[in-house]
């Protein structure tokens, strides 16, 4: 029997999405007739092809997405600009242009929209509270191995997914380790221990299983292997629970070198045409930002040179790609020392910092130079935040002690990132808090997208410079 899936959910929507494009195409060439037949359908394919690869680009079809209201109606927002710019380029290089042609053009976008915003909110709204309701995602799930580890496991994932379970631990079978307790015997507010590997082959003979977890020692991989042999006989998805606290890959992979399999663990971020699309954002954001701030720079310039003595902009070591140094840009917001390398970073009430400094570092105005490390190509708009080499957050820890802190240099730093929309703007003056922030920034590497970054720039300027939290 067919199951659904998240792909199938995925795909369902993308085809809403084309029919009502398409549907409010041929609508408004029935109700007003301003384009002739061919025109219309031309356009209407290319808005339809550009709007729906935006938003896949953007990893933006995922079912977590359809059921919030407000994410829903910006991503029609955010494919429809780029389809509705690309039928109207289109429409002037191929079509001789007419005065009326541009309310033409304005009919069709308008009926558009409001086609895919019936389309999201009514369709596949009722397409994902029908699924939820009969649980058609929900998968049924055995665990196999040493019971301490798969207890751990289930317990874990009741306390993430607190909200809508896809999982549902249905049994755990033992094949090493302890015993079974009474309590797990009985299931009681546990999945019930029901026998070892020959009654779990038993149950997946007589009932439906989605997937089998292993949670078998490392130790014996032997054993791994022969019990996910044995599992081949079964259309279930097989998973291998990773040792605990020894291996944590960001990425992770199979692929093959001359004949023999291998696991690729880290692969480099933003390979080929991914790099070129970021590389485009941030040319692009970085441009237009300078352009639209060139008056807050100016007078920024102004005050700072009028509160006291120094440069207006000053440039300090940061590292970046590749664990290679460079020179960032900012707004001077301290008094001029000379013997100060950025090793100890600003605290509140800093004595360092100057009355228009403080007005600057509160709304984040200090940071904005940083673009033109953008256009040199040393930062990317959004990334991890560069930090000074051996910037210390106690009297005997420096930043790069911390584990796995090196996994930044993969990519680009960043004027802004999800760290600091994530609470990390001020100082880091604790282990834990550098630890959070490096945490949130390798969270950043391995899920990026260009959505990704367009939802951090949009929270970066409506939460993030209202943040009380920077000094």
């Amino acid at each position: 029997m067919t199951r659904w899936t998240h792909g199938l959910v995925n795909r369902l929507v993308i085809l809403c999405d084309l029919a009502m494009i398409l549907l409010a195409t041929l609508a408004n060439y029935l109700i007003w007739h301003e384009l002739n037949w061919s025109q219309t359908a031309v356009l209407g394919v290319i808005a339809a092809a550009v709007y729906a690869g935006t938003l896949t680009l953007g990893q933006a079809y995922r079912v977590e997405h359809y059921k919030r209201l407000r994410r829903q109606i910006v991503h029609v927002l955010i494919g429809g600009i780029p389809a509705a710019l690309a039928v109207l380029l289109v429409y002037y290089a191929l079509v001789p242009a007419e005065a009326e042609d541009l309310t033409a053009l304005g009919h069709w976008a308008s009926i558009a929209a409001l086609a895919l915003l019936v389309g999201r909110l009514l369709l596949v709204g009722w397409l994902i509270r029908s699924i939820n309701r009969r649980g058609l995602l929900r998968r049924e799930v055995l665990v196999i191995g040493d019971l301490d580890r798969a207890y751990a496991l289930v317990r874990n994932y009741y306390e993430e997914q607190q909200g809508d379970r896809l999982l549902d631990f249905i049994g755990v079978f033992r094949d090493e380790g302890r015993a079974a307790t009474p309590a797990e015997l009985a299931g009681e507010g546990v999945p019930p221990m029901r026998g070892g590997l020959a009654e779990l082959f038993d149950y997946a003979r007589r009932d439906t299983v989605d997937m089998v977890i292993v949670t078998k020692s490392w130790n014996d991989v032997a054993a791994i292997g022969s019990v996910t042999q044995q599992l081949n006989r079964f259309a279930v998805d097989v998973m291998l629970e990773l040792e605990p606290g020894t291996f944590k890959p960001g990425y992770a992979g199979l692929t093959s070198i001359a004949d023999h399999r291998a696991l690729q663990v880290q692969q480099r971020p933003l390979k080929g045409s991914l790099g070129l699309l970021k590389a485009v954002e941030d040319y692009t954001v970085a441009a237009v930002g300078l352009v639209l701030t060139s008056p807050v720079l100016l007078l920024a310039a102004i005050a700072i040179k009028l509160d006291s003595p120094g440069p207006v902009l000053f440039r300090q070591a940061r590292i970046g790609l590749n664990n290679r140094p460079f020179m960032v840009y900012k707004l001077r917001t301290m008094h001029v020392d000379p013997t100060d390398d950025g090793s100890i970073g600003a605290v509140k009430q800093d004595p360092r910092i100057t009355r228009v400094g403080a007005l600057l570092r509160s709304f984040s105005i200090d940071e904005i130079p940083q673009l033109l490390n953008v256009l040199k190509g040393d930062m990317s708009v959004v990334g991890p935040r560069p930090h000074v080499p051996n910037m210390r957050i106690t009297e005997d820890v420096r930043y790069e002690a911390i584990s796995d802190y090196v996994a930044r240099y993969r990519m680009k730093p960043g004027v802004t990132g999800w760290a600091q929309i994530n609470g990390m703007r001020g100082g880091i003056y604790t282990v834990e808090k550098a630890e959070r922030g490096v945490e949130l920034d390798l969270y950043y590497i391995e899920h990026w997208s260009i959505w990704f970054d367009i939802r951090i720039l949009l929270l970066t300027v409506t939460k993030g410079l209202a943040d009380t939290s920077a000094f």
